[in-house]
C-alpha cells in the first residue's frame, strides 16, 4: 500500500505554481497527509543560503515573503482542518527542492511546470524537471495550461 503522509509543493506564487497548489491541497486533505509549501527567494549573496521562517510570516521583516493571496488561502485550509505550513528558504531554487525533499523525508513532491519546449527551455532551463530527474521520490507535475480538476469545496 502506497502511504502519502508528507506532500512538498514548492511554489512561486505565480499561476502555475497556485494550480500545484490546488492539487497539493486537495490530495492532501483526501489522504490525510501533511502538506509543506516551499518558497525559495534568491539569495543576497552567492555565499547565502539559509532557511529562516516555518510557519506563516508574522507582521514584520518577512511580511513580504508570503503573499497575502496565499496567506489567506493557506489559513482557510487550516481551518478546514489541512495540515499545513510553509517553509521559506534562500538559495538556487532546484537545489533547495531537492535538498529539503531528502532531509524532510517528502513521500511526493507536487510542483508546476511552465511547459516550455524548444530554445525557451534550453535558454531558461527547467527546475521542475531538473528535480524530476533527480529526487528519489515521485513527483507530479501540473502543467500551467493543464485543465482545471482540483475542485474547491463550497461547502
Amino acid at each position: 500500500m502506497i502511504q502519502l503522509s508528507k506532500i512538498l509543493c514548492p511554489t512561486d506564487y505565480s499561476k502555475t505554481s497556485d494550480k500545484a497548489v490546488r492539487y497539493a491541497i486537495e490530495l492532501g486533505r483526501k489522504v490525510n497527509a501533511h502538506v509543506r509549501f516551499l518558497h525559495i527567494m534568491q539569495p543576497e549573496n552567492i555565499a547565502e543560503k539559509t532557511a529562516y521562517s516555518y510557519g506563516i510570516s508574522k507582521k514584520g521583516v518577512h511580511r513580504d515573503v508570503v503573499s497575502e493571496e496565499f496567506r489567506v488561502l493557506l489559513m482557510e485550509e487550516k481551518k478546514k482542518g489541512l495540515s499545513a505550513d510553509i517553509l521559506i528558504m534562500r538559495g538556487d531554487s532546484c537545489e533547495a527542492i531537492i535538498e529539503h525533499s531528502r532531509v524532510w523525508g517528502a513521500d511526493l513532491l507536487i510542483m508546476g511546470s511552465h511547459g516550455r519546449t524548444g530554445l525557451t527551455r534550453i535558454m531558461m532551463g527547467s527546475v521542475a524537471e531538473a528535480v524530476f530527474h533527480t529526487v528519489d521520490v515521485p513527483v507530479l507535475l501540473v502543467k500551467q495550461d493543464s485543465a482545471d480538476k482540483a475542485v474547491k469545496d463550497y461547502s
